[in-house]
């Protein structure tokens, strides 16, 4: 009768160690679950909340400024600090921009605000005017830049050159002379 006892208790046992180890499962299931949904949730999260709350309160910023009666005021012999410029130099502050920058996969941005300078003394009018297309070509401009590009020697006057020139051609001539930036922030 001893045989019996030992297989009684050797039974026992496999069927405990076998019912545990379904119950155990992989420990390498939790860690794999947070390695794909924390960066997936982190994305989604700055894709469909924080970035459209910056780009509404930016524009909603650009709105007060420009309805405040300082965007599109021309003034003589003066550049975007108030200081006096070149003799026979109008200017027009354009108001703040704000895009994603190329190659950061919509994480950096670029904020500038600047003010064009013209021998016309009808620039705040033409600007005003032509408002759409200059945005839309200063969206063009500013989001083709990237970081290595920024972050070099003369990037921010290689930005100033490219923006007069989409400019002159948005307005069909040599009607921009220099862009003044009162803020240039990449973050």
């Amino acid at each position: 009768m001893a045989a019996p006892d030992k297989n009684d208790a050797e039974t026992p046992s496999e069927a405990t160690a076998g019912a545990e180890a379904p119950k155990g499962g992989s420990p390498l299931l939790p860690v794999i679950l947070v390695v794909l949904l924390v960066p997936t949730l982190c994305y989604a999260v700055m894709d469909f909340l924080i970035i459209p709350k910056l780009r509404g309160s930016l524009e909603a910023a650009a709105e007060k400024s420009t309805s405040s009666g300082h965007g599109g005021k021309a003034k003589a012999g003066t550049n975007a600090g108030g200081e006096h410029g070149k003799q026979g130099e109008f200017t027009a502050d354009f108001g703040p921009t704000v895009v994603n920058l190329a190659g950061t996969g919509n994480s950096r941005y670029l904020r500038v605000n600047f003010v064009v300078a013209s021998p016309d003394p009808k620039i705040a009018e033409i600007v005003k005017t032509n408002m759409s297309a200059l945005r839309d070509a200063t969206l063009s401009v500013l989001s083709s830049q990237s970081m290595p590009l920024l972050e070099g020697p003369g990037g921010r006057n290689s930005v100033r050159n490219d923006l007069i020139a989409q400019f002159n051609r948005t307005l069909g001539g040599e009607v921009i002379q220099q862009i003044y930036f009162s803020e240039f922030v990449v973050q």
